[in-house]
């Protein structure tokens, strides 16, 4: 199985960053934290208890999909002077600062998907036991505003960017959960994750400087590509600068067991009922601390000490008139054109560590001395990921009007922008159903991929509860 796509990397880049949404997802859904009956909350802090025994539906325990970004697919396509098609920002009648002034000096997204192949919970041991198996997948992009300007603009002169990345991990853990009451007002939590890595692949460069004279630019780059997919690279019959092999493609991608390590969440809740107010109470966790290490990594560079010529963009100047030159037919030239604009070295083989993301959320709630059922929350997340760190703030109102109904509205701003969301959960006799989304989607292309930025997530659940409630 060949797949030059996986290794050309600004090329994987542009379609990843222009496509991104069409395969992605998040963790837990957060407007659900403070709600009673969602079986799910320990997944943001393993010390929220559930009230009942549960098992997870085979295939439908639960699904989140989501991505956030701070752009949108109107940053990058427009209508064309015709006013049928659509053209990328690269066609000559998009003005540079039309096309500039949408953007951020980092343009990244981020993307989940979490999906649960096993899951179930049970009071014994003297708490509430969580066990799951879940399949996960991350991915981010990240163009620094300077790279689109030296595309767009291309005048002669010195050009300077970095932190271009991309990355994706993919992998299934098996974790085993336990909360615990210490006291009446505190309750502990933590849970322990064994991860099985199936894909990683991550190409970036720290550094990029371009030179250019007319049509010719000279290039100074330092960066890399590791990838463990169970193949390996593949070369063209091009040599690089520094005259080794220069890097075309990945063959011989194997499903299985590339990597291997371990997690754990802690967390904890406190009851302040009788030390402020009756009906607060305050929760903090830790989640996803630990690492995974890929093996049989197979490496890439390119160093400062090995310039390189780029030719120029060909490609740029595609006019929506042009037969089979749709806009699937331009993102797959210019995807073309950025291939050639990076190259890659062997640099052997080895292994690669990477970090899942810690997440930290701080959260309180107050119930409503008027009516129970009735309280508000506030959760404050903060995702500790490098250059996709991002901070959220999230407003919750939660009801049960019904025993056998629960619904959060939110309301939440974040690094990538503001949003509504809302859950809904019934719980019958031997069934639990629930559906929600952290971002209701704004105005959406006829793909629907978020025009504005890539906010939107969907969590869906059905999953069997049993014993009773306690």
């Amino acid at each position: 199985m060949k797949n030059t796509y996986i290794i050309r990397p600004l090329g994987l880049m542009a379609a990843l960053f222009f496509a991104v949404a069409v395969a992605v997802a998040q963790p837990t859904l957060r407007t659900g934290y403070f709600l009673q009956g969602n079986p799910y909350r320990y997944r943001l802090n393993p010390a929220l208890m559930n009230d009942q025994n549960y098992l997870a539906m085979p295939v439908l325990g639960n699904i989140n999909v989501n991505t956030a970004g701070n752009v949108g697919l109107s940053s990058f396509v427009y209508d064309a002077p015709n006013g049928r098609d659509l053209v990328t920002f690269m066609h000559p009648s998009v003005s540079a600062d039309d096309f500039l002034g949408d953007l951020d000096d980092n343009n990244n997204i981020r993307a989940n998907f979490d999906f649960t192949l096993l899951s179930f919970g049970f009071f014994g041991f003297g708490g509430y036991n969580t066990f799951d198996v879940g399949l996960h997948s991350r991915m981010g992009v990240n163009l620094p505003y300077d790279m689109f300007k030296f595309m767009k603009v291309m005048g002669s002169g010195d050009y300077s960017f970095s932190d271009i990345n991309v990355n994706t991990k993919n992998y299934v853990d098996l974790a085993l959960g336990h909360s615990h009451k210490i006291t009446d007002e505190l309750t502990i939590g933590a849970r322990v994750k064994f991860l099985f890595g199936i894909a990683y692949a991550e190409m970036m460069f720290d550094r990029m400087e371009v030179s250019m004279n007319g049509n010719r630019w000279m290039i100074n780059a330092m960066g890399s590509a590791n990838i463990a997919m169970g193949g390996h690279y593949t070369f063209s019959d091009e040599k690089t600068a520094s005259g080794k092999s220069r890097i075309d493609g990945y063959d011989d991608v194997a499903i299985g067991m590339n990597g291997f390590g371990m997690g754990i969440d802690l967390g904890a809740t406190y009851d302040l009922s009788d030390v402020l107010t009756d009906g607060l109470s305050v929760s903090a966790a830790l989640n996803d601390i630990g690492y995974l290490k890929w093996k049989k990594v197979a490496k890439a560079a390119i160093s400062p000490e090995n310039p390189y010529v780029f030719d120029g963009f060909n490609n740029i100047a595609i006019h929506d008139d042009t037969p089979g030159t749709n806009i699937e037919d331009q993102f797959d030239a210019l995807k073309d054109d950025l291939e050639d604009f990076f190259t890659l070295e062997d640099n052997g083989e080895g292994s690669e560590n990477c970090g899942l993301g810690a997440t930290l959320n701080l959260g309180a709630e107050y119930k409503m001395p008027f009516y129970k059922k009735l309280s508000a929350g506030v959760l404050y997340t903060h995702c500790f990921d490098d250059m996709y760190s991002y901070d959220q703030l999230s407003l919750m109102l939660n009801v049960s009007p019904l025993k056998s109904f629960n619904l959060a509205l939110s309301a939440t701003t974040s690094t990538y922008g503001a949003g509504f969301g809302a859950m809904a959960n019934i719980h019958l006799t031997g069934c639990n159903l629930f559906v929600g989304t952290d971002c209701f989607l704004s105005k959406v292309g006829k793909q629907f991929i978020p025009l504005e930025n890539m906010n939107s997530s969907v969590s869906l659940g059905v999953n069997i509860p049993f014993g009773r409630k306690r």
